[in-house]
């Protein structure tokens, strides 16, 4: 064990000086350091507040969104089950605005009203959620654009629906490609542009991993050729 030497002993202890120097400066500017302590700790308790209050909030939303799905899975041609469905969705919407699981709901309000042949509240329902989402890996927004692009097609729009196919395709659309062209190569055919619907359906050709569908594909760029 190393001895201190006169000097060292004599010398005040770093820890000590310091705690000194805190002390007297609390004294001093005690009221100053009571506020800025106050608040440090209110603020603490905010934040711990907000995130039990949000976790709580997305927690419920989640629950009446699983129970509306639920609903949905249980027998989706019957329309007791989607009028209840909607019921749920409605009021998950009202209570819990800001939760993922609302912004999802307008989704599915949007497929449920497209199945039902209401088409305004299904437009209605997709563009909400097109301008609520921000990011999106599972290629959601690519769905809604798509059936934007569908419902505008029933209404005989085909200019309108074109632009939400073109749309889509500049959205996170892995596995959905080929149907996003085929989408856009069918549009041109009603628009009575076979140059660019041939080009389409060759794009979609070519992206296709869908057997099923391959052949229905080539009897379309031959019947365009």
């Amino acid at each position: 064990m190393t001895k201190l030497s006169k000097k060292e002993l004599k010398e005040p202890d770093i820890l000590q000086t310091t705690t000194t120097k805190i002390v007297h400066y609390i004294k001093k500017n005690r009221v100053r350091f009571y506020v800025f302590a106050t608040a440090g700790i209110t603020a603490g308790i905010i934040t711990v507040g907000i995130y039990f209050y949000w976790d709580n909030y997305q927690t419920k939303a989640m629950q009446i969104y699983t129970k509306a799905q639920n609903n949905m899975l249980k027998n989706m041609d019957d329309p007791s089950v989607s009028d209840k469905t909607l019921k749920t969705f409605r009021e998950l919407i009202e209570s819990y605005p800001y939760s993922w699981s609302a912004r999802m709901a307008h989704y599915h309000l949007g497929n449920i009203y497209y199945k039902k042949g209401e088409l305004d509240n299904a437009i209605e329902s997709y563009k909400k959620f097109v301008s609520l989402v921000k990011s999106d890996e599972a290629g959601v927004k690519f769905l809604a654009l798509t059936s934007l692009g569908y419902c505008y097609e029933a209404r005989k729009d085909f200019k309108t629906a074109l632009d939400y196919f073109e749309k889509a395709q500049k959205t996170k659309n892995i596995g959905f490609e080929s149907m996003g062209y085929r989408n856009i190569a069918r549009i041109y055919e009603l628009l009575n542009d076979k140059e660019k619907a041939l080009k389409n359906y060759k794009i979609a050709l070519e992206k296709n991993n869908d057997p099923g569908m391959e052949l229905f594909i080539k009897r379309k760029i031959s019947s365009l050729s």
